[in-house]
């Protein structure tokens, strides 16, 4: 857990989109509902006069894991979650008092007066939807002990970060300045815009649970049995989208994955039977291999465009965010948190 925290301190350092993901307005949920131990709540540290809960703290470990697409939340993550290190929780402080400046300085703009609903609908259906199945989704969150209001209340405040960020960083970048940078960097880093081989086909997914019992494994394995018969026997695509068993996909899998090079290996244009992954029995139709190429100047133009942007936003944020804590009156007053690293944010009184 430890390196997936750093790993997501050292995203949210360097690129402004993670405040998206980690953006949270101060509420005060109970640790009881996602833990089964209860614990007196106490303040880890203070703000410009808003204090940070251990029972905030240790659920923005939990929700910041559950809406990051490159973390799987199994059960033994969510056990280990539950009860992080104190190196873990600092790490994830960190990430927090920053948070809570920017949401603070949205505070300032007016921007939370505005309406965020359709928004936020918008934000969850996303969500959703980088999960293999709704039910999947429903499920992990019931496995978290998390609330979907909370969730909700997640995406709004990152949403006002966004907007914030924006407005104080994005709108006065020198457009021309990155359009001129933008060819010297694809001329150093060109190795960085090539495509690796891939394996293309077509899909259909029947869903597992985490932690489905022996019965739902039997019963996804036969509902994909029978959907690879009606696909192998010429059922049309069309047709088949139409039907109560799901809908085909089109998808691509790098080749050197384990996947990919499993269904490169089958061959092309024919249906094959179901593959068991984690996320269920995936039935699946080789269209072939692309090789691998290097991308053009012209392909590659937007991506590092977006790279030299969210470069200069960060160093703009970063200095900003050191000139707020300067000025600011806040400390971190958990002793066991203060003194990892032999460092306290703020010494202030």
């Amino acid at each position: 857990m430890t390196d997936w925290l750093r790993h997501l301190f050292v995203r949210y350092r360097l690129r402004f989109a993670v405040y998206t993901l980690l953006g949270i307005t101060v509420f005060a949920p109970s640790w009881s509902a996602v833990g089964k131990e209860e614990k007196i709540d106490y303040v880890v540290a203070v703000v410009n006069e808003q204090a940070i809960t251990w029972t905030e703290l240790r659920s923005a470990l939990v929700i910041s894991a559950f809406v990051d697409p490159l973390v799987s939340l199994s059960p033994a993550l969510i056990d280990e979650l539950r009860n992080p290190s104190d190196e873990a929780q600092r790490a994830i402080l960190d990430i927090f008092i920053d948070r809570t400046l920017m949401l603070q300085e949205a505070e300032r703009w007016g921007i939370p007066l505005a309406h965020w609903h359709d928004k936020v609908t918008a934000a969850m259906k996303s969500l959703k939807m980088s999960y293999p199945a709704e039910i999947a989704f429903y499920e992990t969150l019931r496995l978290s002990g998390l609330e979907y209001a909370e969730l909700e209340e997640w995406m709004r405040a990152g949403l006002i970060i966004d907007d914030l960020i924006f407005r104080k960083f994005i709108k006065g970048i020198d457009r021309e300045k990155i359009e001129q940078g933008s060819l010297q960097y694809y001329d150093q880093h060109k190795s960085e815009y090539s495509e690796t081989a891939k394996v293309r086909f077509n899909y259909v997914l029947v869903p597992l649970r985490p932690g489905a019992s022996l019965e739902e494994k039997t019963q996804a394995e036969r509902s994909a049995k029978e959907i690879y018969l009606y696909l192998r026997n010429g059922m049309p695509i069309d047709e088949f989208q139409q039907s109560e068993h799901g809908s085909v996909q089109l998808e691509t899998e790098n080749l050197d994955s384990k996947l990919g090079s499993k269904i490169a290996a089958l061959k092309t244009k024919k249906w094959h039977p179901p593959i068991r992954t984690p996320n269920g029995y995936l039935v699946v139709n080789s269209l072939g291999v692309e090789e691998p190429r290097q991308k053009t100047y012209a392909e590659a133009k937007d991506e590092i465009k977006r790279v030299l942007i969210d470069k200069e936003v960060g160093e703009q944020m970063e200095k900003w965010l050191l000139d707020q804590k300067k000025i600011g009156n806040w400390r971190i007053l958990a002793p066991s948190l203060a003194r990892i690293n032999g460092r306290n944010p703020c010494d202030k009184p």
